[in-house]
């Protein structure tokens, strides 16, 4: 029994929702740890008592929340390109897409793993990098 064009599109669309699934827990979970790096530099700043090591290590934490995250998005990314090269596949063996599925692949805009997050998302991860490190170590304005 052969299956047919619109079955592996079907399936490949199923496969997609179930990864989108993760990528909403790791989206809720960056978010949390982002918060959390937050507080531990703000907590670090305001906390007369902090010494170098304090800053040191909660600088490490902040810049690995950071990585962590980049890490994770950037796997988000690879769920949707992994998706459209799928697709591309099945259309270079002859088969017809559905217009979604061709939609699909010219949204993503390529069938090669990049490994790394959205641009959006690379520069939001600059902004909280600046925003972490500049209340850990930026001197206050008394």
């Amino acid at each position: 029994m052969e299956i047919t064009s619109v079955e592996m599109q079907f399936a490949i669309w199923n496969l997609f929702n179930m990864g989108r699934i993760g990528n909403a827990m790791t989206g809720i979970g960056s978010i949390l740890a982002i918060w959390l790096a937050f507080r531990v530099a703000l907590n670090t700043r305001s906390n007369p008592e902090t010494n170098i090591v304090a800053r040191v290590l909660s600088t490490a934490f902040g810049l690995m929340v950071v990585m962590g995250t980049w890490i994770s998005w950037a796997e988000s990314v690879s769920y949707y390109v992994g998706t459209a090269a799928a697709f591309a596949n099945i259309k270079s063996q002859g088969a017809e897409l559905s217009p979604q599925a061709e939609g699909f692949i010219q949204y993503v805009g390529t069938t090669e793993v990049t490994g790394t997050p959205t641009p959006l998302g690379m520069a939001f991860l600059a902004v909280v990098t600046i925003i972490i490190l500049v209340q850990i170590w930026y001197p206050k304005q008394d």
